[in-house]
């Protein structure tokens, strides 16, 4: 496998948009990538706003799993405006330039806590859900298939990382067959009892800023990735870039954000956290190109 000299030889790397925090270490990460090849690779992402756009061309904000649950339409009236309400007071506060991570990581645990609370005593509605997720097949990045594909091909472990519903994101990767043997999910699962009725979320709450290896561990997915210690990493938000810490056996994590809100003010903070940062970037080219150079 041929070494780079430089990064102008992945021309998906030399676009504006493209961000990178320091091209030498860049390089030394994608060479050891290439080196070590795809045996020793997995692949780490976010689902919300990372494996799917942040917005679509026309401007219509691209569904998270929680709002593909809000959009269907036996969800009751109350759960809507209340769901929407915690946005407006939340949702500021995970993109605020200013505040710290533990302040942060506090009104976050607040957030999920009151989300998963308003779930509570609802059905959950599996065939509306099926249809909603149809619907999200054109919501995912241009090139996520091409990833997925190749990772299949190549036998390279995918993990989709969500502190979303889990529900809801098996559901949409398996509208868009991305749900394949290589790709598991951990995510926000449901308890529900023997009437469909939600009473509670699975496990430990996932929240924005604690994943990592303490919710990997004893997972599937950890069995299959033991031995691969070469990461590359996909997320939008600032937690996200945390993912794969903790991992010991890992000595490789090339960390791509997408940045796609409140560019201006977050721009110093994602290229503090990541490798390569892409701004209002709707592909997947970057990861595609950095994971063909392992062949």
């Amino acid at each position: 496998m041929k070494l780079l000299s430089s990064l102008s030889e992945i021309p998906e790397l030399t676009k504006p948009h493209v961000h990178i925090k320091d091209k030498d270490v860049l390089l030394e990460k994608i060479n050891n990538l290439i080196a070590d090849g795809n045996k020793k690779l997995q692949i780490v992402t976010d689902f919300d706003h990372t494996l799917t756009r942040h917005h679509m061309d026309t401007g219509r904000i691209v569904l998270t799993s929680f709002g593909m649950l809000r959009e269907c339409p036996s969800v009751p009236q109350y759960y809507r405006d209340e769901d929407n309400r915690l946005s407006n007071i939340y949702k500021p506060i995970e993109v605020d330039s200013e505040m710290g991570i533990e302040e942060k990581t506090k009104h976050m645990i607040d957030w999920y806590i009151a989300a998963h609370k308003l779930l509570v005593g609802m059905k959950l509605p599996k065939q509306e859900l099926l249809e909603i997720s149809k619907k999200m097949v054109e919501c995912f990045r241009i090139g996520v298939k091409d990833l997925i594909m190749w990772s299949d091909k190549h036998q390279v472990p995918v993990l989709v990382f969500s502190a979303g519903l889990g529900e809801c994101v098996v559901a949409a990767l398996e509208a868009a067959n991305f749900l394949l043997p290589n790709v598991k999910v951990i995510s926000n699962f449901l308890a529900i009892d023997k009437n469909d009725t939600i009473v509670g979320i699975k496990g430990e709450v996932i929240h924005t800023y604690n994943k990592n290896e303490a919710v990997i561990k004893n997972t599937e997915y950890y069995e299959m990735v033991k031995e691969r210690n070469n990461v590359v990493l996909l997320g939008d938000n600032i937690g996200d870039a945390g993912m794969a810490e903790g991992m010991d056996h890992c000595d490789v994590i090339i960390k791509v954000g997408f940045l796609g809100r409140n560019v201006d003010a977050n721009l110093n903070n994602y290229m503090n956290k990541f490798d390569i940062v892409l701004v209002n970037d709707h592909t997947m080219d970057v990861a595609n190109a950095i994971c063909k150079l392992m062949l």
